[in-house]
C-alpha cells in the first residue's frame, strides 16, 4: 500500500518540479549556457583522451597526431568514438542540462512533445534535395573567397584546416561494409541531428529570441554560430543558409523533429552517397551530387525550397513573432 502512494507522490513532485533559474535575465542565461558548453565539452574531450590512451596505447601527444591523422582501422575506429563522445558534450549534455535548469518541462520548452506530421516531413524533406544547387552554388562563392592582404596568415590557416577537415571526412567514411555504413550514418547524421538540433534551434534559438525580441534576428544569430561552430571558413555559407532552413522550419512548424528529420536527412545523403561513389556504385562524388553551372538551375532551386517553406507555413497558419 505504501509503495502505490508513494509512486504517485514521486511523480508528481517530478513533474512539478522547480526550474530554480527560470527567472534569470536573458544574458544571464547566455552566460549560463555558454558555460556548460565550456565545462562540458572540456570534460568529455579529456575523457575521450584518456579513453584513447589505453585504447590505442599510446601517450597523449602521439594521441593528438593520431586523431589528426589517422591510418590504421584501430585509429580511424577510436576517431569515430571520439566524435561521439564530443557531441555528447558540446551539444547533448548542455543543452539538456540548461533546459532543466530553466524550464519546468523539458518536452514543452524544446517543442518535442508533439509528433511532426507526416505532410511536413515530406514536403521538408524534399527541400533538403532541391536546394542542393543553390547550397552547393554558395559552396564555390564561399571557396572564391579572399581575405585582405593583412590576414594572409588567418586565410593560409583557414586553408590547412579546410584541407585537413577533408583528409579527415575522407579517412572517416571510407567503408566497404554496410554494417561500416550503418556506424557511419549513426555517428554523422543520427547524433548530429539530434544533438546539434538540441541546441541550437531547441535552445538558441528561444534565448535568442528573448534576447533580441525578434524571431527573425534569433533564427540568423543562431544560424550564424551553427555556421561558425564547425570552425570551417570555406563552408560557412551553405551551412549558414542550411541553418536558416533548419531554423525556420522549427519557428513555423513549433516542433523540434522537423529540424531534426531535415539535419538527418541532409547528413545521411551524404553519407549514402559518399559510400556509394567509394564503392563504385555512382560516378558522382559527394561534394558534386546535386551542383548545377546551370543559373537557371540554381535560381529555380532557391525558389522551389522558398516555396516549399511556404507551403509548410501556410499549413500551419502560425505567427512567426509569436513564437
Amino acid at each position: 500500500m505504501a509503495k502505490v502512494l508513494i509512486l504517485p507522490l514521486f511523480l508528481r513532485i517530478v513533474m512539478k518540479r522547480i526550474a530554480y533559474l527560470q527567472h534569470l535575465s536573458p544574458w544571464g542565461k547566455l552566460v549560463l549556457l555558454f558555460g556548460l558548453i565550456l565545462i562540458f565539452a572540456t570534460i568529455t574531450a579529456l575523457t575521450g583522451l584518456v579513453i584513447g590512451k589505453f585504447y590505442l596505447g599510446v601517450d597523449l601527444i602521439s594521441l593528438a597526431e593520431k586523431l589528426l591523422n589517422p591510418r590504421t582501422p584501430g585509429e580511424i575506429s577510436f576517431l569515430k568514438l571520439y566524435q561521439f563522445i564530443n557531441q555528447i558534450g558540446v551539444f547533448f549534455i548542455p543543452a539538456l542540462l540548461y533546459v532543466f535548469l530553466v524550464s519546468p518541462s523539458a518536452g514543452s520548452y524544446l517543442q518535442m512533445n508533439r509528433k511532426p506530421g507526416m505532410t511536413n516531413l515530406l514536403v521538408l524533406g524534399l527541400l533538403v534535395f532541391t536546394a542542393l544547387p543553390f547550397i552547393n552554388y554558395l559552396g564555390e562563392l564561399n571557396k572564391q573567397m579572399d581575405l585582405p592582404q593583412f590576414l594572409d596568415g588567418l586565410e593560409v590557416w583557414f586553408k590547412e584546416k579546410e584541407d585537413q577537415a577533408l583528409f579527415l571526412t575522407d579517412t572517416f567514411l571510407k567503408t566497404e561494409t554496410i554494417g561500416g555504413l550503418l556506424v557511419n550514418i549513426f555517428i554523422v547524421a543520427v547524433i548530429p541531428a539530434l544533438g546539434e538540433e538540441l541546441l541550437f534551434r531547441g535552445v538558441f534559438i528561444r534565448l535568442f529570441k528573448e534576447l533580441t525580441k525578434n524571431v527573425h534576428w534569433a533564427v540568423i544569430l543562431s544560424s550564424l554560430l551553427f555556421a561558425a561552430i564547425h570552425l570551417q571558413f570555406y563552408g560557412f555559407l551553405p551551412r549558414f543558409f542550411l541553418g536558416l532552413v533548419l531554423g525556420y522550419s522549427f519557428v513555423i512548424t513549433r516542433n523540434l523533429w522537423i529540424p531534426i528529420f531535415i539535419h538527418f536527412v541532409n547528413n545521411a545523403a551524404s553519407v549514402i552517397v559518399f559510400y556509394l561513389h567509394h564503392n563504385g556504385y555512382i560516378n558522382i562524388p559527394m561534394e558534386d551530387f546535386g551542383s548545377s553551372s546551370n543559373t537557371a538551375y540554381i535560381i529555380g532551386s532557391l525558389l522551389i525550397s522558398v516555396w516549399l517553406m511556404i507551403i509548410v507555413y501556410r499549413r500551419e497558419n502560425n505567427s512567426l513573432q509569436s513564437f
